[in-house]
């Protein structure tokens, strides 16, 4: 499944110009040397003996980001985990050299997979940040943005 850009979405017409800005954004939060994407949190042991399961506690930016990334568009419905799995999701998501040749429709994919993932694997977001993936995510959105307003 394609993503179709210049169609009606959720908060109407969409533009792929303006959804590639959505994400380079964040470029600047998530250049801070100082930036935290979110930090492990429970596993404490009640009065009563019961023991919270850990969570992951997204900062506001993370929070901003997740909300964006579905209001532009960039988290899609299609078999996200076999395409994460394939050679190209793979690539894409390991080799740091690899997405600064990515499409939109990767950007989609490599969000899709963070996003969906972590609905089943507390963490994987996180864990994403961490590698740089994000960044180099938004890194190449930025640089689509910037082509596409030079046109």
């Amino acid at each position: 499944m394609t993503t179709t850009w210049e169609s009606i979405g959720a908060k109407g017409v969409r533009h792929l110009t303006t959804d590639l800005q959505a994400l380079a954004d964040f470029l600047p939060a998530l250049q801070q040397s100082e930036f935290k994407a979110g930090e492990w949190t429970g596993g404490n042991e009640t009065k009563s003996g019961v023991i919270q399961m850990p969570y992951v506690s997204y900062t506001p930016v993370v929070d901003a980001f997740y909300k964006a990334a579905y209001e532009h568009g960039w988290v899609k419905a299609f078999d996200w985990s076999a395409w994460g799995k394939s050679e190209e999701g793979e690539l894409l998501r390991k080799d740091e050299t690899a997405i600064r040749s990515a499409t939109p429709e990767q950007l989609a994919n490599l969000l899709t997979v963070c996003v969906r993932a972590d609905r089943f694997i507390e963490g994987f977001l996180l864990g994403e940040f961490e590698t740089g993936l994000i960044l180099r995510i938004v890194e190449r959105a930025a640089v689509l943005a910037g082509e596409a307003s030079a046109r």
